[in-house]
């Protein structure tokens, strides 16, 4: 019973963490707001306007695609259950205030002027932290080294949403959720709830420190698509966001090759 509980708390704050984050990440940068997409009906990760674009990406070159299959999959709770207790990292502290400290409470992070700290996750193989931070910063921590990275915040192209959603995939990879600014019909961009024209994932290596775009399957017949569930062995599971009265949204569980 215990254990239950400890479970349905860390799985309600990662949630609470996840909302907040993304509600934070407001609009593509002003300067690449051109209205090419009429549509949309989700909300998804937007910025303040502050342009943080790949280094080396020109925002009109499309990045590599990578295949995404589906897969039969199961998901084994109690296996995630055992991999999330007594982390050798953990986030102490109050959202956009809080900091991340070892075992013994040595703080290798804390949130300041430049991110505030709203919740880690550890990697697979507990070599780094995904260290969640507002308006769609987020950092790589390496322990061992001290080591920060920043991943990317915004996915190359214009009208891009940034890149709120990150999650581990594997030891060294992880899945990230942008999407295409829906405009009305007047070319301006659409805010709040229905501000995305079209859902787009990347997969980021932390070894090549290469982001390349997920290649979504055919049999998805709608453009915007919610991460569900994610294993950190690369199943992922998606669902519709609004599909039509009677259709089923789940589109089941699909696994993506990694970057070589």
């Amino acid at each position: 019973m215990k254990r239950s509980l400890i479970l349905v708390l860390i799985l309600v704050t990662l949630l609470a963490v996840i909302w907040f984050t993304t509600r934070n990440c407001l609009t593509p940068p002003i300067d690449a707001q051109t209205p090419t997409q009429k549509e949309g009906n989700k909300s998804a990760p937007r910025h303040p306007g502050e342009k943080a674009r790949l280094a080396g990406q020109p925002s009109s070159e499309r990045l590599p695609l990578i295949q995404m299959k589906e897969v039969p999959y199961v998901l084994d709770y109690a296996a995630l259950s055992r991999s999330l207790e007594n982390p050798p990292f953990i986030f102490m502290g109050g959202a956009g205030t809080g900091r991340v400290v070892d075992r013994e409470g040595k703080v290798l992070m804390e949130s300041g002027t430049e991110m505030g700290i709203f919740g880690v996750a550890v990697g697979p193989n507990e070599k780094h932290v995904l260290v969640r931070g507002g308006d769609g910063k987020n950092v790589i921590l390496t322990p061992a080294t001290g080591e920060k990275l920043q991943l990317p915040v915004y996915p190359p192209g214009a009208n891009m949403l940034c890149l709120g959603d990150w999650y581990w995939i594997s030891p060294n990879t992880l899945l990230g959720q942008s999407g295409v600014q829906a405009f009305d019909k007047n070319g301006k961009p659409l805010m709040a709830d229905n501000n995305v024209a079209e859902t787009r994932l990347y997969v980021y290596d932390l070894t090549s420190k290469q982001l390349t775009e997920v290649a979504m399957p055919a049999k998805f017949t709608q453009a915007l698509v919610s991460v569900m569930e994610v294993s950190p062995d690369g199943h992922v599971h998606l669902a519709l966001d609004s599909p039509p009265l009677g259709t089923d949204s789940d589109l089941g569980w699909f696994n993506m090759d990694t970057p070589k």
